[in-house]
């Protein structure tokens, strides 16, 4: 077993306690039944709370192994290049004035010449939702997950962005609680299971270039 596949199964077995933590806290002590309920409710948040935090452990933990290699950026796939640079650039919020275009210039030229460092904060958007989660996937060459999630987990999202915003209209029920934390059980694995897999399979590496471009 590798490193990283011990250091996911760690990742796992922790998220299945919490999820029996999310499913049961309210059931496990004696309170008043709005107490219960309430609880029941924050459920909802935790259960998401931890799946969007397992994509951002799972994907931090994949790059810091990678970081460890010390690879040259020239043995790069295109795809990684692009993250890292896109990491350090923020091409999302382009620069303007020319100083800060130098001095991004001159940061990006020094990091191509030692070896790649990943930055291992990823951004879920607060929304990791299965376009997003994809998202995350594919710009690493990892394999993204069943499209048979999308509606169980955007049921997931509804629930939670309507307690967040404090939204008394969907009443929530032990049944959801009990598939919603089973749900993340299963898309943990399956994330986990990608990010191994892609590891094992050094999709990181540029000969894997024409393979991504064919399945793209």
């Amino acid at each position: 077993m590798s490193n990283l596949q011990s250091l996911l199964f760690c990742e796992l077995d922790s998220l299945q306690n919490k999820m029996y933590k999310c499913k049961t806290v309210h059931l496990r002590y004696s309170m008043l039944p709005e107490h219960k309920y309430f609880l029941l409710r924050q459920s909802v948040l935790g259960i998401y709370a931890e799946w969007e935090g397992f994509i951002k452990k799972a994907i931090a933990l994949y790059l810091q192994e990678i970081n460890k290699m010390r690879l040259p950026f020239s043995t790069l796939h295109d795809y990684y290049i692009s993250y890292q640079t896109d990491n350090v650039a923020k091409f999302k919020s382009p620069k303007t004035n020319f100083g800060a275009i130098a001095k991004l210039s001159r940061s990006l030229f020094e990091m191509y010449q030692g070896p790649v460092v990943f930055s291992t904060g990823v951004n879920t958007e607060s929304n990791a939702n299965l376009k997003v989660t994809n998202s995350i996937l594919d710009k690493l060459c990892l394999k993204c997950l069943s499209p048979n999630y999308e509606g169980p987990l955007n049921k997931l999202l509804k629930f939670r962005n309507s307690i967040a915003h404090g939204d008394e209209g969907i009443p929530v029920t032990q049944s959801d609680i009990d598939s919603f934390s089973l749900l993340v059980q299963d898309l943990a694995t399956d994330f986990a299971l990608s990010v191994n897999e892609g590891f094992e399979s050094k999709v990181y590496l540029s000969h894997n270039n024409a393979m991504h471009a064919t399945s793209a």
